[in-house]
């Protein structure tokens, strides 16, 4: 019997190895980091895109990987990415970045989209002080055993399986947020435990402190202070930690004897500054607050920002039809028109579709990710069912939806997708928005979700100066911008299903006006960010 077992377990630890090691001819591609070939990288073409294995990746670079639950956790130096499966975006020390795709857990493999693995693992390279320019070169191909010349040695399956997987440094652990306040300034101290410093992260109006989640959790993070807020986001192994306010950043302190960090909001106007721990024995992961890396694509040339405008709908796709005007009609001739402004005004700016035809959902945010877009805005007008009304314009973001309307409308743009090639179901289609759903409760304070809803706020601000009626700014799971890794809305520019507004929307003047308006918007956004 125990022989029978031992037998049985071996044959475990071959099959795991077939599924975690790929076979020789397996598809991969060449990874260049610089000049330099650094090695083979397996891949794999899933709908439109192609993902790659991080695993491979990683060890081709020569990073250490680990898995944590639900995420896979690449180590270089102080520096830490993190891949949560099922997510759109990656953790980069303490910054969100959005993926072009959501990352893939099958087995011991982990899959990313091939643009987003590059701009993650060149972040991760430069955050940590290593050369990065990674690109890939050629098309997915038959792989060889032998085809990195970085890569050790083949080693027999087991002790590919059985290796242990390094350990990671010991992280800071929140242990409470306490708080003071002053006629000059409001204070908070964030006490924590461990013998590295926390990551921080400062922006505009916020900073954001990253720490590993201990055994007790977060602490209580009500602040007794209305002027500043305090949010915060588990993610992995880590939580982050968000203090935000509309008065400006007096000082940041790193203390110790007890470790803690101070941060002073100003109630005078005072400049921020940044001041040092003393040494210790054990340095702090960060002793300064750096601006955060831009994470773009290495390949990326110089020249005007790229705005990549979509007429949402076309060919078979009529989208609303409603008093003898069709929707997809509209939205062109608008796009045009907007795309016109922008070059005018120096930007790259480029259509995804220049005439009458039908894209699918996906090829749209595709096309905005192969150029390398700044912004991405999708031009659609609005529909209600009869003994409703409404006017305006409406600028939508991909977050969780502001209200019932707006979950309905998502519903409805998003049934485009079951008439793409796989067809799916208009049930099929609806069941998936509610799926994105459960990946946006978990993405509330993506980086991207924040950028479009500053982006959308110019747009409506314009709107409002231009003369626009601008309805509101709103949110829901549309997957026309799920794809998108960069600042993208959906614009509503108004309802058909109005007679008034039917007729404006389809007159060339008002078309001019509106256009002028969003190109407006987004000329400010680009020239501020």
């Amino acid at each position: 019997m125990l022989r029978q077992r031992v037998r049985s377990f071996a044959a475990a630890l071959c099959l795991l190895a077939l599924i975690v090691l790929p076979a020789a001819g397996a598809d991969v591609m060449d990874l260049y980091s610089g000049s330099s070939r650094a090695g083979q990288v397996a891949s794999e073409k899933r709908g439109s895109g192609i993902m790659v294995s991080a695993r491979d990746m990683a060890g081709v670079l020569g990073l250490e990987t680990s898995e944590k639950g639900d995420t896979l956790i690449v180590t270089a130096g102080r520096s830490k990415l993190q891949l949560v499966a099922g997510a759109a975006a990656a953790w980069l020390d303490a910054e969100l970045v959005p993926l072009a795709a959501s990352t893939v857990q099958e087995g011991k493999e982990w899959l990313v989209e091939s643009r987003s693995a590059l701009k993650v693992f060149e972040g991760l390279l430069l955050r940590s002080g290593k050369p990065g320019n990674l690109r890939w070169e050629g098309t997915p191909h038959a792989g060889t055993p032998s085809s990195s010349p970085s890569s050790p040695s083949p080693q027999p399956p087991e002790a590919r399986v059985s290796a242990p997987q390094p350990s990671l440094p010991a992280g800071p652990v929140i242990s409470a947020v306490r708080w003071g306040s002053d006629d000059d300034k409001i204070r908070a101290v964030l006490d924590y435990e461990g013998p590295n410093a926390p990551e921080i992260q400062q922006g505009a109006g916020s900073v954001k402190v990253a720490f590993l989640l201990g055994k007790s959790g977060v602490p209580d993070l009500n602040s007794p202070h209305g002027e500043v807020k305090v949010s915060s986001v588990n993610f992995g192994d880590r939580v982050v930690i968000e203090f935000s306010s509309s008065l400006p950043l007096k000082e940041i302190i790193p203390l110790e004897g007890p470790p803690r960090i101070v941060i002073d909001f100003s109630r005078t106007g005072t400049p921020v500054s940044v001041k040092n721990p003393k040494p210790s024995k054990t340095p702090p992961a960060i002793q300064t607050v750096p601006p955060a890396v831009q994470v773009r694509d290495p390949n990326r040339k110089k020249g005007p920002k790229v705005v990549v405008i979509d007429p949402g709908h076309g060919g078979k796709d009529p989208g609303a039809v409603a008093n003898g005007i069709r929707e997809k009609d509209v939205n062109l001739s608008i796009s045009r028109l907007l795309a016109q402004k922008l070059k005018k005004a120096g930007y790259d700016a480029r259509l995804t579709r220049d005439k009458d035809i039908y894209l699918t959902l996906q090829q749209r945010t595709d096309l905005a990710n192969k150029w390398n877009a700044d912004v991405f805005v999708s031009i659609h007008a609005n529909a209600l069912p009869p003994g409703k009304h409404a006017t305006g314009m409406e600028i939508y973001l991909m977050a969780l939806p502001t209200d019932k309307d707006a979950m309905q409308l998502a519903l409805i743009e998003n049934r485009e997708i079951a008439e793409g090639s796989n067809g799916e179901s208009a049930k099929a289609a609806d069941k998936k928005t509610r799926l994105l759903l459960s990946i946006l409760g978990d993405m509330q304070q993506n980086a991207k979700i924040n950028e479009s809803t500053g982006f959308a706020e110019y747009l409506f601000k314009e709107g409002s100066q231009g003369g626009l009626k601008m309805r509101r700014v709103a949110q829901a799971p549309f997957f026309v911008l799920r794809g998108a890794a960069m600042p993208a809305v959906l614009i509503e520019t108004g309802f058909l299903t109005e007679k008034s507004e039917a007729r404006m929307l389809n007159d060339t003047k008002y078309q001019q006006k509106m256009a002028s308006s969003l190109a407006g918007g987004i000329a400010d956004y680009l020239t501020r960010n």
